[in-house]
């Protein structure tokens, strides 16, 4: 079967009569008879009585144009998917966030994009940026947002942000009347400390404890969101990513710069052998100006020293 043929062979059927379907094919009155001829030697098969101008179709070939009609129906809907697809209304993003974001800003941007896009299939995960790192290595994800940045030829790598970290205090604590915190202010000072394998524990170390200055760790916990409603508790002081600090309201904690600044690198991995979908890039267009939005009320505030890249080549 051709085509063509299908097509003539429709057309009679719905139009009902050899001139309508011509009209209707903007082709003469013999060459729809022909294709419907040629249609019925290549499946062997009766279609039409011809009786005197008309040709009535038999039984099977209404239940051929039924079984047609399904197929049609179902190119219909390809179509339809495919304009989805196209208009970026359609498809899936599997994500994998750590917590910094995935508590509040992915999610907040993961429901737009829901709301927006109802056809979408949409999965985010919450989890540490090694583990994130695995999931891309492992082709699991579409997109990780992690601290660490992972330099191997499976994955690829681009720069979402830089933000410096932030020290909280809790109201009405002494170290308030700073306008900015210094390793040596936080001597002696009831700490709470991210846990001892978390990446951005590891950045904070390396700035805040070295020589005489020690913190004195009074409690350890593995989020960020945590460490600040125990500050807000008033269980001790904390260092963090500005985007968890900027959660919490300012009537229950105070944020001070902390100096030296205490960078945090923010990176999107992607899978290097699997090809980007258009809803993946649109995706990261709107990380991309939500991030630098934050990042700039950030600065603003006079929290952060903002360092954000929406060059992808950086």
């Amino acid at each position: 079967m051709k085509p063509r043929q299908i097509e003539a062979f429709r057309a009679v059927i719905e139009a009902g009569s050899v001139t309508s379907a011509a009209n209707r094919m903007r082709i003469s009155q013999p060459a729809v008879s022909k294709l419907i001829s040629e249609l019925e030697r290549s499946i062997r098969l009766p279609l039409f009585i011809r009786e005197k101008q008309r040709m009535v179709p038999t039984p099977e070939a209404h239940l051929l144009f039924e079984e047609i009609e399904r197929v049609y129906q179902g190119m219909d809907r390809i179509d339809r998917f495919a304009d989805s697809l196209r208009e970026k209304r359609a498809g899936r993003v599997r994500l994998g966030c750590l917590p910094s974001l995935g508590l509040r800003v992915v999610p907040d941007l993961i429901a737009r994009f829901a709301i927006e896009r109802p056809d979408v299939d949409l999965t985010v995960h919450v989890r540490t940026s090694v583990k994130i790192a695995d999931w891309v290595l492992g082709q699991q994800i579409d997109l990780g947002i992690s601290l660490l940045r992972v330099d191997h030829p499976s994955v690829v790598v681009e720069e979402l942000t830089r933000v410096s970290a932030v020290c909280i205090l809790p109201l009405g604590h002494p170290l308030t009347a700073k306008s900015v915190i210094t390793p040596k202010d936080l001597v002696g000072v009831p700490f709470i400390r991210l846990g001892r394998e978390d990446h951005a524990e590891q950045i904070i170390r390396s700035v805040v404890d070295h020589g005489s200055v020690q913190r004195r760790v009074q409690l350890e916990t593995n989020l960020s969101a945590v460490a600040c409603r125990l500050v807000a508790m008033g269980a001790g002081v904390s260092v963090v990513d500005p985007f968890t600090a900027a959660e919490i309201s300012p009537a229950e904690i105070v944020i001070r710069p902390f100096r030296p600044a205490i960078t945090f690198e923010m990176w999107l991995l992607y899978p290097a052998h699997r090809p980007r979908s258009q809803l993946i890039e649109s995706f990261v267009h709107e990380l991309r100006k939500t991030i630098s939005e934050k990042s700039a009320f950030f600065a603003d505030k006079g929290h952060v020293q903002q360092q954000t890249s929406s060059d992808p080549s950086r």
